[in-house]
């Protein structure tokens, strides 16, 4: 909304980040998320990297939201794949889980392997950024314990169509992601005492402009997804599609915070109709001039 000055945000900007604020917005699309849970245990803190930015969670371990940003691009560069994991030296020593693998947890009485899982891609950061951006995406405050099955096939799928597909055909495409706990949920057991809560499901939201002025939400398509760890290798489809307001209840996080209150109603409560097509919808040939230009 425009009008927040009085709103619940549990958040705050990591110190060493502050010199790098001004980037936010350049990832989050109409303003990065608030965080309504005001428990004082449980406040978010933003750090902010090259190529992306997220909203981690000390209470959860890892982000709550994380944002990032692609575009069609007439070259871009492919480093090959970071080989080790990183602890996040910006984080004090107890947010720290340590780069080891999450393991495996119970799930039913059989034994689930858990994959250290990006929620900000390393190969979409890679081609946008470069080698340093890259890098960051391999900091532990970037992953979230997701089934290995999940993170190696549907989600993996998702990230491809974003990288290979929408971004070619659309232009620009802003990506919000996160995860999704029930009320008690399993926990993975690190060095420490740390324990880290293994998520139920994951919200990706996808925001393409479609026509000028592209911040108008009446003119930018939206795709609001929840995918449940159990999806496995299937297929993206319309079981998938939710509502940004439902994402909001789920997670207590509020979307579009630069949006004027009625626009913003209006969008969270979208479905969309199906699964964005995988082959270029809109090939754009002709550079669009603002009128005040």
């Amino acid at each position: 909304m425009n009008d927040r000055a009085e709103a619940t945000d549990n958040s705050r900007i990591h110190d060493v980040c502050r010199p790098m604020e001004h980037l936010v917005d350049l990832f989050c699309f109409n303003g990065r998320p608030f965080n309504k849970d005001t428990d004082p245990d449980h406040a978010v803190t933003i750090l902010i990297n090259h190529g992306y930015v997220v909203g981690f969670s000390s209470y959860r371990k890892q982000p709550l939201w994380a944002a990032y940003r692609v575009a069609e691009a007439d070259q871009d560069v492919d480093y090959d794949r970071p080989q080790l994991f990183y602890d996040d030296e910006r984080l004090g020593a107890e947010d720290r889980v340590g780069p080891k693998p999450f393991g495996k947890i119970d799930v039913g009485g059989r034994e689930v392997p858990l994959n250290r899982g990006h929620l900000v891609p390393n190969e979409a950061i890679n081609r946008q950024f470069g080698r340093l951006a890259q890098m960051e995406t391999f900091f532990m405050s970037n992953m979230s314990p997701q089934y290995a099955r999940m993170n190696q096939g549907i989600w993996a799928q998702l990230e491809s169509r974003i990288l290979n597909d929408y971004a070619p055909a659309m232009d620009h495409v802003w990506v919000m992601v996160g995860p999704i706990f029930d009320n008690d949920p399993p926990m993975v057991e690190r060095a420490g005492a740390l324990r880290i809560p293994v998520p139920r499901s994951y919200y990706c939201i996808l925001f393409d402009p479609i026509r000028y002025p592209y911040g108008r939400m009446s003119n930018v398509e939206v795709l609001a997804l929840e995918i449940p760890q159990t999806a496995g290798r299937e297929e993206l489809s319309h079981r998938h599609i939710t509502t940004i307001d439902a994402i909001e209840r789920k997670t207590e996080l509020d979307f579009l915070t630069s949006v004027p209150n009625r626009s913003e109603a209006k969008t969270e409560a979208l479905t969309a109709d199906g699964i964005w097509a995988p082959s270029p919808r809109r090939a754009r040939r002709v550079l669009e001039v603002e009128p005040d230009q």
